[in-house]
C-alpha cells in the first residue's frame, strides 16, 4: 500500500459566498450550455396554482431541467449511460448554499462529489474512506480537492461543541479538538466571521494532511 499524496494531487481551496451569488453563466470552457437557474418567484409562477409546497416546486423544476436539457441536445441523457469519468474529487461541506456544481459552473458528470458536515475526513470514517478508496480505485482520478467555506455551521458547532450530543459532537469531536489545541489565537480574533474563517482554515489543512497521509 502506498499513501495517496504519492500518486494524487490534494489540494485545499476556500470557497466564500460573495462568489456563490454571482450571476450564473455559460462557462464556455466546460461546455456551451443552457444555464438558466429558475429563481423561487419564476418556479411559482410555472407551478399551477395551489401547487406551492417545495416538493412539489422540485418536481416541477425537474421537469422543465429535463426538457431543457434535452432541446439544447436530444442524446443529452443518453451520452451519460456509459458511464461517469470525473476530472476530480471534491469532498465539500454538506451546506446547501456551497454545492460543488454551483459553484464551479460544471455538469453532471465532472465532479465526484462526496460532502459531510464541515467537510471532515477521519481515519475511521468509513463513508469517506469508501469514497476515496472508489475514487482510486475505479474512477481512477489524479485530483482531490477538499473545499472549506465561509461561515459554515459545522465550525461554529465545533467551538461550542459542549453544547451538542450523538452523532453530531461525535462528528464535530475531531474539529472541536483542532479548536482546543489553537484556542489561544483563534479567540485572540474577534468573533463570528475571523474566528470562524480561521477554523475553518486549519479543519481544510487537517482534513488535506489525513487524506495525503491515507495508505490505500
Amino acid at each position: 500500500m502506498v499513501s495517496i499524496k504519492s500518486f494524487l494531487n490534494v489540494v485545499a481551496i476556500a470557497t466564500i459566498f460573495s462568489g456563490v451569488n454571482a450571476a450564473p453563466k455559460c462557462v464556455k470552457r466546460v461546455v456551451d450550455c443552457p444555464r438558466h437557474h429558475l429563481t423561487p418567484q419564476e418556479i411559482q409562477a410555472i407551478i399551477p396554482a395551489g401547487n406551492h409546497t417545495l416538493t412539489e416546486m422540485v418536481l416541477e423544476y425537474n421537469k422543465i431541467w429535463s426538457n431543457d436539457n434535452l432541446s439544447f441536445d436530444p442524446n443529452y441523457f443518453k451520452n451519460f449511460t456509459g458511464g461517469q469519468h470525473p476530472g476530480f474529487t471534491w469532498i465539500g461541506c454538506s451546506d446547501s448554499r456551497v454545492a460543488s456544481d454551483t459553484l464551479s459552473e460544471t455538469l453532471p458528470g465532472q465532479i465526484f462529489t462526496h460532502r459531510n458536515i464541515a467537510n471532515s475526513v477521519s481515519e475511521d470514517d468509513i463513508n469517506s474512506l469508501a469514497v476515496l478508496q472508489y475514487t482510486i480505485e475505479d474512477l481512477k482520478v489524479q485530483d482531490i480537492v477538499i473545499s472549506g467555506h465561509t461561515y459554515c455551521g459545522g465550525i461554529n458547532a465545533a467551538m461550542d461543541a459542549a453544547e451538542f450530543h450523538g452523532p453530531i459532537a461525535k462528528w464535530i469531536k475531531p474539529i472541536a479538538d483542532l479548536y482546543e489545541a489553537n484556542r489561544a489565537q483563534i479567540d485572540a480574533l474577534s468573533p463570528g466571521y475571523e474566528r470562524n474563517y480561521a477554523l475553518g482554515k486549519l479543519n481544510v489543512k487537517r482534513v488535506v494532511d489525513i487524506v495525503g497521509n491515507l495508505e490505500m
